[in-house]
């Protein structure tokens, strides 16, 4: 019976031989094997089934597309920028503050200090600051040479892009020793106010609407004050359309201004039409308008500016055209505390512009000018100092002016950076409230928790032989603790007392360590 299985199996495998040339689809027949046993004690057969690690398993290949053979299908879409981002503090208090506060040379006293609230909802801002010092130069304390600045300032936001609700807030008191220039008055005090409402929108038309009130007092302290007042009120509104590259907006404007010393009372109302163009490299925008005083005929201002950047290396604004504007004692006695009350009109045709490159990685250098052709220009007159009251007449005058401004600054690597400027004034014209050429130069180092600075300001018409050198170096103590120590003018406390206006002199050299708190 064995021989019989042997002899049946080699037939079988004879045949699969023989037919290997035939069609690998061709079916195969075999027939039923009956196999028998010849004895039957054998119970037990066993199965062995091979290892699995014997067992080859075929290579698989997994072919993939290249990517460049995967077609992609461009679609256009837009997406929706906001005007400003808002800020979302869920996570810890919207809340935060800062401030500093200092002490130095010649009874210097100076602190800040202030409070934000950012976030959705309310966002509104909260400060407080002073500053004063007594002994100017060489002279000592109590001798009527100091300064005094106070200010307190607050400002709020409510609303969102469709409808925002804003206002602020400030009230500044200003006092500046007459340094025994007359003998019936011994300082002059300026109060400023300022409070401004406004709502605006946007949606397919965007719209605001504006409500100002200034106010400004000049107090001359003495045995018999004398109070100069000045009431400013203004109402602006206007509508603007913006579609793609091109933008419209109309603007009206009224202004009332009171000036009681000089017994002046002027309404004037202002329009302007501005048209828009903007495109991949340049932004083009035209203004023209009306300006009118009833007591006058109106006047025409009109402006065309444009500003743009090249190959996001150089950057570039310049603008031109004739502006009209009114003369404020309010913004002028802030920073010209010896400047009596005056009224008149700013006018005259203007080109100002701005340069700006970066050709290397830690170059940059700039270039900045302004033309102005004035047919009423207030400015101050030095030669009028008043013997009784210590101020200088303010008054209209004519000229042609041509600043130039160019500056270059270098950033190292290693955290030093410098800066270098020179500014001039160019025509016969000058303006006498700065000087005719200076240079100035900063260099400074900063790290993360540490830093220094020298700056230098060099007037070279009129020569000023002693330049003002300032020095500085800060430390950051702690996380949101940082100490500072400023020297301003250093170089005054050894040279003469500088002049400011007039027979009026400068502060003079201090130094001073300011603690900067941040929570």
């Amino acid at each position: 019976m064995k021989n019989g299985i042997i002899l049946l199996t080699l037939i079988i495998s004879m045949s699969l031989y023989a037919e290997d040339n035939a069609p690998s689809s061709t079916p195969l027949i075999i027939p039923t094997v009956i196999v028998e046993f010849e004895s039957r004690a054998e119970k037990n057969m066993e199965l062995i089934v091979p290892d699995y690690d014997e067992i080859a398993l075929p290579d698989l290949e997994i072919y993939l597309a290249d990517p460049g053979e995967i077609p992609i299908e461009e679609m256009e879409f837009d997406l929706p920028l906001p005007d400003f981002v808002e800020f979302n503090y869920s996570e810890g208090s919207p809340f935060f503050s800062e401030g500093f506060l200092g002490f130095g040379s010649k009874n210097h006293l100076v602190g800040n200090i202030s409070l934000f609230r950012l976030g959705e909802g309310l966002r509104f801002s909260l400060s407080f600051a002073h500053d004063g010092l007594d002994g100017f130069g060489q002279n000592a304390a109590g001798t009527g040479y100091f300064y005094r600045r106070e200010a307190f300032e607050g400002d709020f936001r409510n609303g969102d892009e469709s409808f925002m609700l804003s206002g602020s807030i400030s009230f500044k008191e200003n006092e500046d020793g007459l340094q025994q220039q007359v003998p019936s008055y011994t300082s002059v005090i300026h109060r400023l106010s300022n409070m401004e409402l406004g709502i605006s929108g946007n949606g397919k038309f965007s719209w605001n609407g504006d409500l100002s009130l200034n106010i400004a007092e000049k107090t001359l302290t003495g045995e018999t004050p004398v109070l100069y007042n000045e009431l400013g009120f203004s109402a602006a509104g206007g509508i603007g359309w913006k579609k793609d590259w091109f933008s419209v907006s109309l603007k009206g404007d009224y202004e009332y201004d009171q000036n009681e010393y000089i017994n002046t009372c002027n309404n004037i109302f202002s329009s302007d039409l501005q048209l828009g163009f903007s495109f991949a490299a340049v932004d083009i925008f035209a203004d023209a308008g009306i300006f009118w005083l009833p007591e006058f005929y109106p006047e025409y201002p009109f402006s065309i500016s444009i500003s743009g950047v090249s190959r996001e290396i150089f950057q570039y604004q310049t603008s031109a055209g004739y502006s009209i504007q009114k003369y404020l004692n309010y913004k002028t006695w802030n920073d010209y505390s010896f400047f009596g009350a005056s009224d008149g009109i700013d006018k005259g045709w203007f080109w100002d512009g701005k340069f700006t490159g970066s050709p290397l990685r830690n170059i940059d250098f700039g270039f900045q000018w302004l033309y102005r052709d004035m047919d009423s220009y207030m400015s101050v007159d030095l030669d009028s100092f008043d013997l009784i009251t210590g101020l200088f007449r303010v008054t209209s005058i004519q000229g042609n002016y041509l600043d130039l401004s160019p500056f270059i600054k270098f950033e190292l690597s290693s955290g030093w950076s410098m800066l270098f400027g020179w500014n001039g004034q160019m025509l016969k014209d000058k303006d006498i409230l700065n000087p005719v050429y200076s240079v100035s130069s900063e260099i400074e180092y900063l790290r993360d928790d540490y830093g220094l600075f020298f700056s230098g300001e060099y007037s070279l018409d009129p020569l000023i032989i002693i330049p003002s050198v300032s020095i500085g170096a800060h430390y950051a103590v702690s996380d949101g603790v940082e100490l500072s120590l400023e020297g301003h003018d250093i170089l005054g406390y050894f040279s003469e007392d500088r002049k400011l206006w007039g027979n009026y002199i400068g502060d003079g050299g201090t130094v001073t360590l300011v603690t900067k708190i941040s929570l």
